[in-house]
C-alpha cells in the first residue's frame, strides 16, 4: 500500500480527506502492522470524526488505499525503505491523489460508523434506551411458529414410531415361544 486516507463519504476523490499515511510518512495515530513483506498489509488507526460531523450523532468514515498488485518475487522492489531524506521527500508530496499514479488500484471500505458521546455506547445502554416492550417482525414470527410446529411433529411422529415397534415386538414373541402340542 502505498497510501491510505479516510473521506467522510465513500468517494475516494472526495477534496476532504485525511491522510494516514503516504509512503514513509504516517499519522502518530497511525501503526502499521504489515506493508509490502507480503501480499497482505495490515495497520491501524485511532477512529475520529470529521469536522463537517461535528453537531450530528453520527459520523461516517471511509477507509481508501492506493495499492500496487505484485508477484511475491517483485514485492521488497517495491517497498520505500524509509530514511530521514526520504522522509522529508514524502512530506513534500502535499499534491498526491489516486489518479496520478499509474498501474495501481484504490481499495475502499466503509462506512465506519462512530457516535458522539451523548449516544450510547454498548449493547447494555442501547437495550435500557429502547422501547421496553419487545417487539418481533412478522418473519421472525413465522420461522419461529415453523420451527416450532416441525418440532413438534417430529416428535409426535418418533412417540408413533416407538409405540408401533413395541407392538410388533410383542405379537412376535407371542407366535415365537408358545409350542403346539399338535405339531408333536
Amino acid at each position: 500500500m502505498d497510501y491510505c486516507y479516510t473521506t467522510p463519504s465513500g468517494n475516494p476523490n472526495d477534496d476532504i480527506r485525511y491522510d494516514l499515511f503516504l509512503s514513509c510518512d504516517k499519522d502518530p495515530q497511525t501503526t502499521i502492522f504489515e506493508n509490502g513483506k507480503s501480499q497482505m498489509g495490515r495497520f491501524s488507526f485511532e477512529v475520529f470524526r470529521f469536522v463537517k460531523h461535528k453537531n450530528q450523532k453520527m459520523s461516517t468514515v471511509f477507509l481508501h488505499c492506493v495499492t500496487k498488485l505484485c508477484r511475491s518475487d517483485d514485492c521488497p522492489y517495491l517497498t520505500p525503505t524509509c530514511h530521514n531524506r526520504e522522509r522529508r521527500d514524502a512530506v513534500l508530496k502535499t499534491t498526491f491523489t489516486p489518479q496520478s499514479i499509474s498501474g495501481n488500484a484504490v481499495v475502499s471500505a466503509g462506512p465506519i460508523i462512530t457516535r458522539s458521546d451523548e449516544t450510547p455506547t454498548n449493547n447494555s445502554q442501547l437495550a435500557q434506551s429502547s422501547n421496553p416492550n419487545f417487539q418481533i417482525n412478522s418473519v421472525t414470527s413465522a420461522l419461529i411458529s415453523g420451527v416450532v410446529i416441525l418440532g413438534a411433529t417430529s416428535f409426535c411422529f418418533f412417540i408413533f414410531s416407538l409405540t408401533l415397534l413395541s407392538k410388533k415386538k410383542q405379537n412376535s414373541l407371542v407366535l415365537c415361544g408358545v409350542q403346539n402340542p399338535s405339531f408333536n
